[in-house]
C-alpha cells in the first residue's frame, strides 16, 4: 500500500511538472464580446479574464487569438491552439473535452425603422438573413434547420470581422435581419454607436444552451488542463475573483439558476 501511494505521488508530480514546463497555453476564438473581446487591452473578454487568472495562480503563461470562427475550430483540432473560446456543444472538436463557461441564447437584430418582430419561424418567411458562417444558432434545432434549408435568403459572413459587417449590410438594407447570441449583439451595437439606428426585434424562445471551452484533442495534457480549469473555476467562485470578473462585463454567473432557463441543447 506505501508503495502505491509513493506511485501515485510521484505520478501526480510528474504531472505538476508537465503543467508547469509547458510552453504557454494558446486560446483561440473568433470577436464574441463580451465572451472574448478583441486582444491587447483592459478587456480582453471574461473567459480570458478567466483562465489567465486560473492557470496564473499554477504559474502557466496564456497568449489569446482572434480569428475567424471555422479558422479557430480548425485549429484547436489540429492542435495549432490549446483552448478553443466560446464554443457551443456542437462545435467542439472533441465534445468530452469541453468546460460550461457560460450561456448562449439567440436574438434576432433589425433597424429601428423595420417594422418586423419574430414571433415563429414562419415570420421569417422572404426575410434576409445575416449569419456567421459556422455558427450554430438553436444548436441544430429548427431555426439551424430553416438556415440550411434556405440558403438564397440567407447570407454567410466570414473573415476577421464578421458581425461588424453583418451590421454594416443591415444599416445599407443589404439584409434585413442579423442573427446572433443575444450578449453579443447588445455590446456591438452599442460599442459601433448604432444603437438608435438598430433594435432587438425578438429572442428565440425557448432555447437557453450552454457555452463551452473546448481543448485541443491533440493536446496529451487538455484532460488535465480540463480539470485543473474546473477546480480553479471552483476556487474563483469560492473567493469572490469569478464575480468581481463577470460583473466588470455585465455578465451573470451561468450556475445560478433563472426561472426563464431552460434548455433544448445537449450540454456538457
Amino acid at each position: 500500500m506505501a508503495g502505491l501511494r509513493v506511485a501515485t505521488v510521484l505520478a501526480c508530480s510528474l504531472l505538476t511538472a508537465q503543467l508547469l514546463t509547458a510552453e504557454p497555453l494558446r486560446l483561440v476564438g473568433d470577436d464574441f464580446c463580451p465572451y472574448n473581446c478583441e486582444t491587447s487591452t483592459d478587456n480582453p473578454g471574461y473567459l480570458v479574464e478567466v483562465l489567465e487568472a486560473i492557470f496564473a495562480a499554477q504559474g502557466i503563461g496564456v497568449t489569446y487569438q482572434l480569428k475567424p470562427w471555422s479558422r479557430a475550430v480548425h485549429m484547436v483540432s489540429k492542435g495549432e491552439a490549446h483552448i478553443l473560446l466560446a464554443n457551443t456543444y456542437q462545435s467542439a472538436p472533441d465534445p468530452q473535452l469541453q468546460l460550461v463557461m457560460g450561456e448562449d441564447s439567440t436574438c434576432f437584430l433589425a433597424r429601428s425603422n423595420f417594422a418586423w418582430q419574430y414571433s415563429t419561424h414562419t415570420d421569417l418567411h422572404q426575410q434576409r438573413l445575416g449569419v456567421i458562417q459556422g455558427y450554430h444558432y438553436d444548436s441544430n434545432g429548427p431555426l439551424d434547420q430553416y438556415l440550411n434549408s434556405n440558403p438564397a435568403l440567407v447570407y454567410r459572413a466570414k473573415g476577421e470581422l464578421p458581425l461588424r459587417n453583418l451590421m454594416a449590410m443591415l444599416l445599407e438594407e443589404r439584409i434585413d435581419l442579423v442573427l446572433d447570441n443575444c450578449n453579443v449583439l447588445k455590446r456591438k451595437v452599442s460599442k459601433l454607436g448604432i444603437a438608435h439606428l438598430t433594435r432587438v426585434a425578438g429572442v428565440l424562445p425557448g432555447y437557453r444552451a450552454n457555452l463551452h471551452i473546448a481543448f485541443s484533442p491533440a493536446d496529451p495534457l487538455a484532460p488535465e488542463r480540463l480539470e485543473l480549469v474546473r477546480s480553479g473555476l471552483n476556487e474563483l467562485r469560492r473567493n469572490g475573483r469569478l464575480a468581481q470578473i463577470l460583473q466588470r462585463y455585465a455578465v451573470d454567473d451561468w450556475q445560478t439558476p433563472t426561472p426563464e432557463s431552460v434548455s433544448t441543447a445537449q450540454t456538457n
